[in-house]
């Protein structure tokens, strides 16, 4: 099987993307911004939702999603990638590279999903991160990562 890549996802309809993270910990926050400045997309076959750090609230959303695709997107810390830089990982890597700010771990709630889902297509889009200080904004190399995915999503 071809490995997909970001572009392919995209394309997917019906496609869900849930934005995770803490609106109140930096640049823990970019999963959440990125699906707040693609919320105007919403329509037909396409709905972005900031689901915040309580992810596991979005078994609605993928019931509307069934046979459609899921595209997650949450802040990692991944030593390997530069700070800003983002990789689709698969769902049994999850638990070691997203820190835990969720209440159950990413794998187990995407097997869920599936499970009450079949035919449900899951990817995780990691944005790496070096700091999610309480109370700061996203630093500026993570506003241009939030300015390029945009700039994806509206091509």
């Amino acid at each position: 099987m071809a490995t997909l890549t970001l572009t392919d996802i995209l394309k997917a309809r019906p496609l869900l993307v849930l934005g995770m993270g803490n609106p109140l910990r930096g640049d823990d926050a970019i999963g959440h911004r990125l699906a707040e400045v693609l919320a105007p997309l919403n329509g037909e076959g396409f709905q972005a939702t900031a689901v915040g750090t309580a992810v596991e609230n979005a078994m609605r959303w993928i019931r509307e999603t069934a046979n459609g695709t899921v595209l997650l997107v949450d802040a990692v810390f991944d030593e390997s990638l530069p700070e800003g830089s983002w990789a689709l990982y698969p769902s049994e890597q999850l638990d070691s590279m997203c820190h835990s700010t969720h209440s159950i771990p990413l794998s187990m709630l995407i097997a869920y999903w599936q499970r009450e889902a079949p035919g449900l297509k899951v990817h995780f889009l990691g944005i790496s991160i070096r700091n999610n200080s309480e109370m700061t904004p996203l630093t500026p190399a993570l506003q241009q990562t939030l300015v390029s995915l945009k700039s994806l999503f509206y091509e």
